[in-house]
């Protein structure tokens, strides 16, 4: 789920069926994961795919080159069969897992630091509490 979620979601959605941004800008678009036609292909076939990519297509070859050890495509088939039966939890944990820009990553953070009680550095913090300076307690 893991690596489906940081390699594969952004073209292929993390529910397999390929609403995404920029799986609905690509020719051909990418296959709907949980369709029969997609599921009926052998174990091989898929393997195959993901190792090799596909021709005069947005699908690159992820093999041994790009990180995609022979063990995590197999896990990668094994998720690929259980997208028809994704559970809408493990659906949410998948969001949490993929792929973030600087900017996301740094506001995370911020709100990390927020929820256990730092008071996050910027120049708004000051700012916010001014009003207090000049009351007497």
């Amino acid at each position: 789920m893991e690596h489906f979620a940081d390699h594969c979601a952004m073209c292929h959605a993390n529910d397999g069926s390929g609403d995404t941004l920029l799986g609905k800008n690509m020719y051909p678009k990418p296959p709907d994961m949980r369709e029969t036609v997609t599921q009926r292909k052998t174990d091989g076939e898929l393997y195959y795919t993901i190792q090799n990519g596909v021709r005069l297509s947005g699908m690159p070859a992820f093999g041994e080159e790009h990180g995609t050890g022979d063990q995590d495509t197999w896990k990668l088939v094994l998720f690929i069969r259980h997208l028809p039966k994704l559970m809408p939890e493990e659906q949410k944990e998948m969001g949490r897992l993929n792929p973030k820009t600087a900017e996301e990553r740094e506001e995370e953070k911020e709100e990390e630091d927020f929820l256990r009680g730092d008071n996050p550095p910027g120049k708004d913090s000051k700012a916010q509490h001014s009003h207090c300076q000049g009351e007497k307690r």
